[in-house]
């Protein structure tokens, strides 16, 4: 039986990833000063080699090359994570985990990358623009962001530590200190899209100033247009990482949030890129997301862990270059913007509710409408007037201070009423009578399920039923039941119930979501592993149990009836008892400032390149 911490990482692994986090760094900083000192031309050839490729100065693209593999490699690390938690609970800790390793080793390269851009720096390509360290030292916004969001990041490793040995280690991906670790590694490609467009206007101004006229050829100004749209459909399957539990079929929250987030990415990416790129830009970004995410999931399964599923996303990228055609996103911004969400919420929701009946492991059904409509369209309009505005902060175009704080900070209030209203849930008071016939037996017992619930109703048109077994070693199971009577269902397969593997019985319906727990294994790891968890008669009496005995084995027998609980208490068992409720708000209250810091830090660093950024004398197409 699983036996490792259910609190923070054993101390000697934390301890060597601080001297490879703290002596990289070192080592980073040492090559950099050295690269200014004129002491090495490692940095200077292999930006060379980089600028050539990527047709921007060395200081703009080596770390862009540099952080654009550390951001892959972290991606493909995250995806094996994921699939190793499903099938074996938590971990024993950073470096007990297989898909941590190219997940850290990505995500300390990505922040050396932004030490290069600092330190690489040409003084001679500043703009107004760019940030004084000391008064012959400036840096390019790219790089500050770069380094900023990464900073973000890492602080989210050092948190999640800390948070897990207060609260205990909880496997949701999430979680508030996974969420802050994912949001600030994703921001980095925003990053990296300054640092290309600050490049582009150093090379402009490098030509000029040798020719008498200058403008960049069509080859050129195609490749800027590639390198744009491929870090964009980067940006996405970034994005779309904070929907990874769905993908799996094992999410800890409503499924309301999918079509929401999804039509907010979509019109964030797709409107940015048709915006910023021009045309095709969002197709062609849809065609890098769809192939990085390809690999993302080949990876778990060349890994041997489960692997996910995937959102198609084509149809809001077709409508958006479509809406294009008929409304400038040059001209009419805001408009275009708001235009684009829409369709992103309209068409992208009824696009992908075809693609999840056969796609998803959780189909979507009727039980989302109209709720998951409409907060699909609110965060489809505030993604894609956010996309406008970065697309044209990258143009160096941005409406007057006025509107655009406006539109910015309208769009956020938008995003953040619907992810309060697709917070709020309700536990089902309700039972299910659940009987078993095993189909095979001893230690790695299977048998099939038949639930009968108690209202019969309370399952009636709902997003989902089904049985999920997990943590077991081997690829999970998500068994969505048949239906063959009134508040009566059947398994489709055998459900595991020996070994290691959690079972329980989902529902969502609406707001409200809950389960029932069909089979736990004792864990040692956790307080009063060597009880048997007692019968139980009431929600109130499975959820204390719950709590208060969370390591101990509650079996299957071959009938029972048991009330549904809150589905975090099964899925999370490792959740401490007895935290303070202070303790537990000034933990949210810290990553939340974190989370909006970043935020601002971001908002911030494109309005001054937009606004104070020098162009070159000759016009540069956008």
């Amino acid at each position: 039986m699983a036996a490792s911490s259910a609190g923070g990482a054993q101390l000697d692994q934390l301890i060597a990833l601080g001297v490879v986090y703290f002596g990289g760094t070192g080592a980073v900083i040492w090559l950099v000063h050295a690269h200014r000192a004129g002491r090495t031309q490692l940095l200077a050839r292999a930006g060379a080699v980089a600028g050539w490729a990527l047709r921007v100065p060395g200081w703009a693209a080596l770390p862009v090359a540099v952080a654009s593999a550390g951001l892959l490699a972290a991606m493909w690390g995250g995806l094996w994570d994921i699939g190793y938690h499903v099938d074996n609970g938590r971990d024993t800790g950073p470096l007990g985990n297989p898909g941590h390793w190219p997940l850290l080793l990505g995500i300390f390269t990505t922040f050396c990358a932004g030490i290069l851009a600092l330190g690489m720096a040409d003084q001679r390509d500043a703009t107004q623009a760019w940030v004084p360290i000391t008064r012959d030292w400036r840096v390019p916004i790219g790089g500050v962001l770069l380094v900023v969001c990464m900073t973000f990041g890492l602080s989210a490793l050092a948190l999640d530590d800390v948070w897990h040995r207060i609260f205990g280690q909880d496997v949701t991906l999430w979680s508030p200190t996974h969420f802050v670790f994912l949001f600030g590694g994703m921001l980095t490609v925003t990053g990296m899209l300054v640092l290309l467009k600050e490049g582009s206007i150093a090379r402009a101004a490098q030509r000029t100033a040798r020719e008498d006229y200058w403008r960049p050829s069509w080859g050129e100004i195609a490749w800027r247009r590639v390198l744009r749209v491929s870090l964009l459909g980067g940006l996405l399957c970034g994005l779309e990482l904070y929907l990874a539990e769905f993908d799996w079929g094992v999410p800890l929250y409503r499924q309301v949030w999918q079509p929401l987030l999804l039509a907010a990415f979509a019109g964030f990416i797709f409107t940015a890129a048709r915006a910023w790129a021009g045309p095709g830009s969002a197709l062609g970004a849809w065609g890098v997301y769809a192939l990085i995410r390809a690999t993302g999931i080949l990876v778990p399964v060349l890994a041997g862990v489960s692997a996910p599923s995937m959102p198609l996303l084509l149809a809001p990228a077709i409508c958006v270059e479509l809406l294009a055609l008929g409304l400038d996103p040059r001209r009419r911004m805001l408009a275009f913007g708001a235009g684009a969400g829409l369709l992103c919420g309209t068409v992208g929701f009824a696009a992908e509710y075809g693609w999840s009946q056969f796609a998803m492991p959780l189909p979507w059904t009727a039980a989302l409408l109209p709720e998951g409509l409409v907060y699909a369209i609110v965060a489809g309009v505030a993604g894609g007037l956010l996309g406008a505005l970065f697309a044209a902060a990258l143009r160096g175009d941005l409406p007057r201070p006025r509107v655009a704080r406006l539109a910015c900070v309208g769009a956020f209030v938008l995003l953040l009423g619907v992810c309060v209203g697709a917070a709020g849930r309700e536990v089902p008071d309700a039972r299910a009578q659940i009987d078993l016939i095993d189909v095979r037996g001893g230690p790695d017992r299977e048998a099939l399920a038949t639930v009968r619930l108690d209202p019969p109703d309370i399952a009636d048109g709902a997003n989902w039923l089904y049985i999920l077994a997990w943590a077991g070693g081997d690829d999970r199971v998500v068994d969505r039941l048949d239906r063959v009577g009134p508040g009566v269902y059947r398994s489709t397969e055998p459900i595991p119930l020996g070994g290691r593997w959690k079972v329980g019985l989902r529902l969502n319906n609406g707001r409200v979501r809950g389960a029932v727990p069909m089979r736990l294994p004792v864990d040692r790891g956790l307080p009063n592993a060597e009880q048997t968890l007692p019968a139980f008669t009431s929600k109130e009496q499975l959820e204390r149990a719950m709590r208060e005995s969370s390591g101990a084995e509650l079996p299957a027998p071959a009938s029972f009836n048991r009330p549904f609980g809150d589905d975090g208490l099964i899925v999370l068992r490792e959740t401490k008892d007895g935290v303070s409720d202070w303790l537990w708000a000034l933990g949210i209250g810290l990553t939340g400032l974190i989370w909006g810091l970043c935020i601002v830090g971001l908002a911030l660093g494109l309005g001054r390149m937009a606004r104070r950024s020098r162009f070159p004398a000759v016009p540069v197409p956008a």
